[in-house]
């Protein structure tokens, strides 16, 4: 069952559903908004933003506008705000659903494990900015050639060479 609540800091001006919808309300009176009377006037247009795409809304009140992450509304409204520098997390790795079930608030390391745990971990060639492949790092990691000369073939620096045989980066790689 959907149940709506008011978006921290933002009452009587949005709402926020256990779903992961977020809607403006009309504006009423306020004895009305104060009785806890709230009508929907439109659902807001979720759009992608930030690291791993997360969905997000902008919300404006008072004629000043913000950029939120939808999972973490949801949280912030049925859960309250977190304890400390906390996460909002996803527990089955999935961005795109934001449902209460699927959210809580963790640590960092929360969710760098979770990451790994998923799948979703940004490690070796699904890193956007990766110059090598598992098989580059296997054969660098072999070679007795020099770290300066290795930098010139792949076309890395030397600390990256380093990095790769003393096994600090690319650490999945056997």
């Amino acid at each position: 069952m959907v149940e709506w609540r008011d978006v921290p800091g933002y009452e009587g001006f949005y709402q926020v559903s256990n779903f992961g919808s977020v809607v403006r309300l009309k504006r009423i009176l306020p004895s009305l908004h104060e009785q806890g009377v709230r009508v929907h006037q439109n659902e807001l247009r979720q759009m992608p933003w930030g690291k791993g795409a997360r969905m997000s809304v902008v919300l404006s009140a008072y004629n000043v506008q913000k950029r939120f992450q939808v999972h973490r509304l949801v949280l912030l409204a049925f859960r309250g705000p977190p304890e400390g520098d906390l996460d909002g997390l996803h527990n089955d790795g999935n961005h795109l659903n934001n449902f209460l079930g699927n959210l809580r608030w963790g640590t960092h390391t929360d969710n760098m494990r979770d990451k790994t745990f998923h799948g979703t971990q940004m490690l070796g060639t699904k890193h956007h900015q990766a110059k090598l492949t598992e098989e580059d790092v296997r054969e660098i990691r072999a070679a007795n050639a020099t770290g300066r000369s290795l930098a010139e073939i792949y076309g890395v620096s030397q600390v990256a060479i380093h990095l790769i045989r003393t096994r600090k980066t690319w650490k999945h790689v056997p």
